[in-house]
């Protein structure tokens, strides 16, 4: 992502910004819902995740039921870990910089893997996110300092490159390294059916490596989403508390 706000593929999109090292993001206003105030009614607990619950389902709703329907995985668990990941923020982005800092070391041959790819499999994610150029890339380069050296622009996009990589998106907080070796691109990410389609299949990764049920094994599933095994220790050590019981609400809400 560019300081002008522009993706590598020319699509005008939000900046990215860097909320720290955990993995339960803030969605655009779930700050404010947040810090309603507990001692009044409107902010008993309960009444914000039903309001926080209720904006997950008119936003998100009829595309999880589409994409659930030839899955085992029900939809009110997608919802919670929409709730959990973005408060329903479909254009949610964070910024990771300890995943960055890992690509950057894959990118320069320091490390053999990184979950799960090797150096070659990045360098051809980030030719194919550099090509074939766009007018923002051309843009930059038009605009360059008179004398600076083209290496150093074609450096700063390909860096770039590695920030989407390493950056979480859209209502589930996909981690953009996940499209390498997969069709799309990162921004699409942000589009919601594409969206739940790769949740899914990433679901469908984590039953077959550590032989879960997603039809009941939610507890695991959701510790597999925050750290990538069923007996994690999550960023919030109610993470998995939040969603179960958010699973439960969901069907409530109308």
């Amino acid at each position: 992502m560019g300081r002008d706000g522009f993706g590598l593929t020319g699509r005008t999109v939000p900046r990215i910004e860097t909320y720290g090292e955990g993995r339960e993001a803030v969605g655009e206003d779930m700050g404010r819902v947040a810090t309603a105030n507990p001692a009044s009614p409107a902010g008993s607990a309960h009444e914000l995740e039903e309001k926080l619950l209720r904006r997950v389902r008119a936003r998100c709703h009829a595309v999880i039921a589409e994409a659930c329907r030839y899955s085992s995985v029900p939809t009110a668990f997608l919802a919670a870990l929409v709730a959990n990941e973005s408060g329903a923020d479909a254009k949610a982005m964070r910024f990771e910089p300890a995943v960055y800092r890992h690509l950057k070391s894959l990118a320069a041959g320091a490390r053999p893997t990184y979950a799960g790819h090797r150096r070659e499999e990045l360098e051809r994610e980030v030719a194919e996110m550099l090509h074939p150029k766009s007018d923002t890339f051309h843009a930059h380069f038009l605009s360059a300092t008179l004398g600076e050296a083209p290496a150093n622009a074609l450096a700063a996009c390909r860096d770039e490159a590695l920030r989407e990589l390493a950056t979480s998106w859209g209502y589930t907080q996909i981690m953009g390294y996940h499209l390498i070796g997969r069709p799309g691109t990162v921004l699409d990410l942000l589009e919601p059916r594409f969206h739940f389609r790769l949740a899914l299949e990433l679901f469908a990764d984590f039953a077959e490596r550590f032989q879960l049920d997603l039809a009941r094994e939610f507890a695991e599933m959701f510790r597999c989403w925050n750290t990538g095994q069923p007996y994690g220790q999550t960023t919030d050590p109610r993470y998995v508390e939040k969603g179960l019981r958010r699973m439960e609400i969901y069907p409530l809400i109308k």
